[in-house]
């Protein structure tokens, strides 16, 4: 049995929307940039040790102003630390891109506290487990000495708070 349907209700076959997007004008150039972006900062991710990929991401990439032929690969870390592994490793990263044909001739490493890749760096303080806090015999001998012999001053009030806390 056929059924019939209005010539108006026909539509062509879906396309996909990256088709659409691959022909949108300024979309597609947006599109095709991002695209080169992820694959760059997989291929970077990739040749980094695991303990540095996770505070790491790439910015992107600008010409080189001394070197017309150049560009520059900026990469934000997540904090200080991060950014000083990566500096160290700076030479080797490059070299590496560049054995792979990346036009890439310098690497430049900025510190963005913003770039949040995963939850996991949010790391709580580390529980130090408390000692008895309590000194040697010697210890506060040496230290009651020690005050006595000093003048009426800040430091003999602190030395003798402190031999307060500790009898």
């Amino acid at each position: 049995m056929r059924r019939f349907t209005h010539p108006a209700l026909q539509t062509p076959a879906a396309k996909p929307l990256n088709d659409w997007l691959d022909k949108a004008g300024p979309v597609s150039t947006l599109l095709q940039t991002a695209r080169q972006l992820s694959v760059l900062e997989a291929e970077v991710l990739s040749l980094l040790p695991a303990g540095m990929r996770a505070g790491l991401a790439v910015a992107g990439i600008k010409r080189d102003p001394s070197d017309p032929n150049g560009q520059v690969l900026l990469l934000l870390a997540a904090h200080g630390a991060a950014a000083a592994r990566v500096r160290q490793v700076v030479p080797t990263l490059l070299g590496r891109l560049q054995q792979r044909g990346s036009p890439v001739t310098s690497i430049r490493v900025r510190v963005q506290p913003e770039v949040q890749r995963h939850a996991d760096w949010e790391v709580e303080p580390v529980a130090r487990p408390r000692t008895g806090g309590r000194m040697t015999p010697t210890g506060l001998a040496n230290l009651d000495q020690l005050a006595r012999s000093l003048p009426d001053s800040p430091l003999r009030d602190a030395l003798n708070t402190l031999l307060s806390h500790h009898r």
